[in-house]
């Protein structure tokens, strides 16, 4: 029986609530030959000292920290830069998420199965909603292209987040120094598709990680920003026409296409409703789709917000409330 070296990696910034439930589930992995690295990115709380603590205590903990203070993708490049040239697979875990005991073990089992699969997926817990499933159950090992496929198509998403996935370390390093695209809206799933592009994928069924949703977080953020179309939108742009047939990437950018505009055109009337913008809306927008290219379509708006004000007519208040909430929420 193998037992692979993996190298475990925590990148923190102002985590102190929930380090240490963090730390103690990767310590109390079934799998015990790991290294654990935790990045600590200039953290201002006591994240810092709790990482120190428990590195004292255990070989197998080593504490780093970028020069200065990072952006979210910059710190977990610098982060995955840390791991061992030995390490055979590289586990990410974000420091307000944790892992059942047997995380590690079962995602090794599969990825030594299949001396193909650079990328292991599983079942996930937000808060206490589970998450991506849809993965067909009769097996565990597939071509790259399938989850990008249903990831594309919409009937399955199975890559998650960090926390979710296990990588490959040898994919790890060979795209150092900067393994996440630090220029692509949610970087987890984008790094996904290049890595699947000649690789292939392994899925446990079994829930092996809880996340946790916090408010105020880059991740909250975006989720007020039309951000779950926006992704489609990006992902359709960047790899529907090499992972689906012309037909289908025809049907499914159209409705990607409209979805996203949809959203952007209600929150066009909910501007005009308050008489001021969103604040950050539009930039966000603006800035990850000129990550790869493109722009806002003047044309395809002006149909968005045709389509949002007849999904509204026939309950106008609903949208009153909902620029009203906006206002509320800022401030």
């Amino acid at each position: 029986m193998t037992d692979p070296f993996v190298s475990v990696v925590t990148p923190v910034y102002n985590d102190e609530p929930y380090l240490e439930e963090c730390i103690r589930s990767v310590l109390s992995q079934s799998h015990q030959n790991f290294e654990y690295i935790i990045c600590n990115n200039h953290s201002t709380d006591r994240s810092g000292e709790i990482a120190a603590d428990y590195a004292s205590k255990d070989v197998r903990i080593r504490v780093v920290s970028p020069p200065e203070f990072s952006p979210q993708a910059k710190n977990f490049n610098f982060a995955l830069r840390e791991i061992s040239g030995r390490s055979k697979y590289c586990k990410m875990l974000l420091s307000d998420d944790w892992m059942y005991p047997e995380c590690l073990v079962r995602m090794i089992d599969v990825a030594e199965a299949n001396p193909r699969i650079a990328l292991v997926g599983a079942y996930r817990l937000i808060g206490d909603q589970p998450d991506c499933f849809g993965v067909p159950v009769e097996q565990s090992s597939f071509p790259g292209t399938q989850p990008c496929r249903w990831q594309l198509l919409g009937t399955a998403y199975p890559f998650g987040a960090q926390s979710t996935v296990m990588y490959s370390a040898k994919v790890v390093r060979d795209r150092a120094p900067s393994f996440f695209p630090e220029n692509r809206f949610f970087m987890d799933v984008d790094i996904a598709f290049r890595i699947l592009q000649d690789a292939d994928f392994g899925f446990v069924h079994q829930v092996l990680t809880f996340s946790r949703y916090q408010p105020e977080t880059v991740t909250d953020t975006a989720s007020h920003f039309n951000s779950w179309p926006l992704l489609h939108y990006l992902m359709m742009e960047q790899y529907g026409r090499e992972f689906l047939t012309g037909q289908e990437f025809e049907a499914r950018y159209g409705e990607v296409t409209t979805d996203m505009y949809r959203g952007l055109g209600e929150q066009w009337l909910k501007d005009a409703i308050r008489f001021s913008k969103k604040k950050g809306f539009w930039e966000f927008q603006r800035k990850h789709l000129g990550d790869i290219g493109v722009e806002i379509r003047p044309t395809l708006l002006a149909k968005g917000v045709m389509k949002a004000g007849l999904s509204l007519l026939g309950s106008p208040s609903a949208l009153i409330k909902k620029a009203h909430n906006e206002v509320f929420q800022r401030a």
